[in-house]
């Protein structure tokens, strides 16, 4: 294998950010651009790179988060932007720059998590992370009363929708993260700023409607809100199902819940990992 040159941290370098960039466009149709642009680009997310002739040809990246384990607060990290170009795949590039992560943050963290791609499994396995399972939750709305008039969204400046973040308690004391703030404002900027209502004066949500489907994906409110009288305040009247990007962290309604058989997250740790079957939030996944 030909020597590469490795960089890191180097989201201020701007040849290397964008060739970055141009990479993660290429392999998942994705653009980081508009998320560094706004500010969003934080010292929480942090990029190993192999070089070759000046252009990013393999990434991983550090997320690092506070979690929310049964109440409990556990710093973690999450990594995630798992790339490399095609012409350079098949040298081990991959794990190469997941072991310097582990390396460098192995004194100081025990929980490690990412969503895997089933090619990329035994990679990770070398790497000491093992498969998880999580559930899927589902409310059957029948019998509940839904609205005549579909919510309007709301207009959420990214500064506002950044303080409203921090400002909100945990999504579920089960599994949530907090000092996440950099991966919901990269959704935001990647088009969910489409997908936010205002309940009332302290309440925001994130959901999408898919026929008659709705994905409940975050709530945010400084105060704990109940998922069963909320969907209520949501949910148009063509709404037969919705789904929690989430684990539930109290008696709904009618909520079902069932191994999700396409998840697909793994976690490295030699203490405290996932509450069993916990599904980790849609909106935290980098």
């Amino acid at each position: 294998m030909e020597a590469y040159q490795f960089i890191k941290d180097y989201k201020a370098h701007d040849p290397y950010r964008k060739s970055f960039i141009q990479l993660a466009k290429r392999i998942f149709n994705i653009d980081f651009a508009p998320w560094y642009e706004q500010g969003f680009w934080n010292d929480n997310y942090i990029c190993y790179s192999y070089v070759d002739k000046h252009e990013v040809i393999a990434n991983v990246s550090v997320n690092k988060m506070e979690l929310i384990i049964n109440g409990a607060k556990q710093e973690a990290i999450q990594i995630g932007t798992v790339m490399t170009a095609p012409e350079y795949r098949r040298q081990g590039l991959a794990k190469q720059l997941l072991q310097k992560a582990l390396d460098d943050y192995d004194s100081a963290y025990d929980l490690y998590f990412l969503a895997a791609n089933q090619e990329a499994i035994p990679l990770y396995e070398t790497c000491g992370f093992q498969l998880i399972e999580e559930n899927c939750y589902e409310i059957d709305m029948a019998g509940y009363t839904l609205l005549d008039k579909p919510l309007r969204r709301a207009d959420v400046s990214p500064e506002a929708m950044v303080e409203v973040k921090k400002g909100s308690c945990p999504l579920s004391t089960v599994l949530s993260a907090q000092g996440d703030e950099h991966i919901l404002m990269f959704y935001y900027t990647a088009g969910f700023r489409d997908f936010i209502y205002q309940v009332n004066k302290d309440v925001h949500v994130m959901f999408q409607l898919e026929g008659d489907v709705l994905h409940l994906y975050d709530i945010f409110s400084p105060a704990k809100v109940n998922v069963e009288q909320l969907v209520e305040q949501i949910a148009p009247l063509a709404t037969k199902t919705v789904v929690c990007h989430f684990t539930p962290d109290h008696s709904v309604k009618q909520l079902t819940a069932k191994i999700d058989s396409t998840s697909s997250w793994m976690v490295r740790t030699t203490t405290k990992g996932f509450p069993p079957l916990a599904r980790f939030p849609k909106i935290s996944q980098a």
